[in-house]
């Protein structure tokens, strides 16, 4: 297991253009992509990609969760399996199958809370040989 990154929600696009322009001096373009399992669109910085800004959707239950505001939500970990998360349990995940995130090609999947705290973990593609 490895830490993969840190998830960001902010209420639209442009928030988060805006934070990598002025508190990153990231001036390169986010790579955006959706994640309709979860009701939402990502990206990641190519400059710092330890950092995921996620948008939710206006009908995404992240929308009334967060109140409208930018948080910072998960902390993600690679991991082998993400079906099988060493060293976490099967039984931990919250949904029955992985979704794609396909910007970076990962498989995602989530901890349930535990204290309040969200976990992702990931999957990063399988080299086909």
């Amino acid at each position: 297991m490895k830490f993969h990154h840190v998830g960001m929600v902010v209420r639209s696009v442009s928030v988060a253009e805006k934070l990598c322009r002025q508190r990153f001096n990231d001036r390169a373009p986010l790579i955006w992509g959706p994640v309709p399992a979860f009701q939402c669109a990502v990206a990641f910085s190519t400059r710092y990609p330890m950092i995921e800004f996620v948008v939710p959707e206006p009908e995404s239950k992240l929308v009334n969760f967060l109140g409208g505001k930018s948080i910072l939500h998960h902390i993600a970990f690679a991991v082998e399996d993400v079906r099988n998360p060493v060293p976490f349990s099967p039984a931990d995940l919250i949904f029955d199958e992985p979704a794609v995130a396909p910007v970076q090609e990962l498989l995602v999947n989530f901890l349930k809370p535990l204290e309040g705290l969200l976990v992702e973990v990931v999957q990063k593609p399988r080299i086909k040989s």
